[in-house]
């Protein structure tokens, strides 16, 4: 089932300049400002972790993401290697992803968060307010980060979504 959603999202990743160019919206945002609320926490919660465990300052600066990917890595390898609950990395999905969200959010303007439904299945997302069109969906990319390892490159992804 993951490498599904995995490859889904892998697909919808190829073609998000796509998406973020047509006027009808490809994946429709349905905004909700319970989302937003959930970002904030997981965010701060974030914040707090990276500091405590890895003594890095994290200030919701588009710097700041790139500071994640090896702390992903480590998260990746040692799930692979040791393994951990699922209860317990869809918690590190939802912090690390909620936080890249927000700093999307708090650095690109007319955006916000909602869900957006890929085959049925809810995602979190970011989306464009002037049209409800989805633009990323960060906690199930922290996802596919912590599964597939460094191919899925936090980072690089965060730098194309940026440019």
């Amino acid at each position: 089932m993951l490498k599904k959603i995995i490859g889904v999202l892998s697909a919808l990743f190829i073609s998000s300049s796509a998406i973020a160019n047509s006027e009808e919206p490809l994946l429709k945002l349905i905004p909700d400002n319970r989302v937003q609320m959930v970002a904030e926490a997981y965010s701060l919660d974030c914040v707090d972790f990276v500091k405590k465990s890895f003594n890095i300052e994290l200030d919701y600066s588009n710097d700041s993401v790139l500071k994640l990917e090896p702390i992903l890595d480590s998260l990746s390898k040692y799930i692979r290697e040791k393994g951990m609950s699922d209860e317990d990395r869809i918690e590190y999905e939802k912090m690390f992803g909620f936080y890249i969200g927000e700093t999307y959010r708090r650095n690109h303007s007319a955006v916000t968060w909602g869900d957006v439904y890929i085959d049925e299945v809810k995602y979190w997302a970011i989306g464009r307010e002037d049209n409800n069109q989805a633009i990323f969906w960060p906690v199930a990319n922290v996802a596919k980060r912590i599964a597939l390892g460094k191919e899925a490159n936090i980072a690089v992804y965060y730098k194309a979504l940026i440019e």
